[in-house]
């Protein structure tokens, strides 16, 4: 089976990937404490939609409703979310980016962040 060949990485495009994966991250960690806090999933639920939404649609994913409908489940979705999170990791290295344990560093996109405004 061949693999397709995607379009390269726009400075821009990796920038998004950057934000949103620090924000699935976080988000991550507030599955984690709403696990034990009734009915506090359905909020990070709700809060991680607009989240993994924007991440998908940077990592030129089109299976965001998977992750969005996962992140509803207590314990498996902090494992999707994971996943999604090794993904947007994975093409950031791909790149040249040096992802940490809580994503990238975002000194590093300074440069491209002022040159967009």
């Amino acid at each position: 089976m061949q693999k397709t060949k995607q379009a390269p990485w726009t400075k821009q495009e990796l920038l998004g990937v950057a934000k949103y994966q620090k924000n699935i991250q976080w988000l991550v960690l507030a599955h984690l404490i709403a696990i034990f806090v009734p009915y506090a999933t359905i909020l990070t639920g709700i809060v991680g939609v607009y989240f993994i939404y924007k991440l998908a649609s940077s990592l030129r994913s089109s299976c965001a409703w998977l992750y969005i409908i996962l992140s509803f489940i207590p314990v498996i979705g902090v494992l999707a979310l994971v996943h999604f999170v090794g993904k947007a990791t994975k093409v950031l290295r791909e790149n040249g980016i040096s992802v940490g344990i809580m994503g990238a560093k975002m000194d590093d996109f300074k440069e491209i962040q002022d040159a967009a405004q």
